[in-house]
């Protein structure tokens, strides 16, 4: 009896030490639960793998990406509330863009599809980030805008967005 005690604690000490020390490798793996969380819910539609510039296929597709630890790269527009547009233009503006994960102080640009104008550029702040309003968007019913910029890695990121409704209708 004394025996069967001794041969399980050791199997419970062995359990314990091998639960402990499985911790820190698992954790050093890197994922990045937040990067996949972002790709949710349409998420992976803005974002793009920052090593090669490709968009993500599916939201699974960009998670897998980012759960892995990879880098994201985005470029994208947020409709918010309006507001009124800078000179010369009169009028009701809405609009804002949204970036992160690009080359540190490269330039960017968003272009309305329809009507071929860009309607921001700009330069990304020394931590890749962007934060901007549309310049130039009158509040239409539905618009399409592509994106224009460089990844954190280098890559040149093209996409055209999904079509987005305005605020003001």
């Amino acid at each position: 009896m004394e025996r069967l005690r001794c041969v399980f604690g050791a199997a419970l000490l062995a359990v314990a030490v091998c639960a402990v020390a499985a911790g820190p490798a698992v954790a050093a793996k890197g994922g990045n639960s937040d990067s996949a969380h972002a790709c949710q819910q349409g998420g992976h539609e803005s974002r793009f793998e920052a090593e090669t510039g490709r968009p993500f296929r599916n939201a699974g597709d960009c998670a897998s990406h980012g759960a892995q630890g990879s880098a994201m790269s985005s470029l994208q527009i947020l409709a918010t509330p309006t507001y009124g547009c800078p000179p010369p233009q009169r009028g009701t503006c809405w609009g804002t863009v949204s970036g992160s994960g690009l080359q540190p102080n490269s330039q960017w640009k968003v272009r309305d599809v329809s009507s071929g104008d860009i309607v921001a550029s700009g330069t990304a702040d020394s931590s890749g980030s962007v934060n901007a309003n549309l310049n130039e968007e009158e509040c239409l019913d539905v618009v399409e805008f592509t994106t224009e910029a460089v990844t954190s890695a280098g890559q040149t990121l093209n996409a055209l967005l999904p079509p987005m409704t305005s605020p003001c209708v």
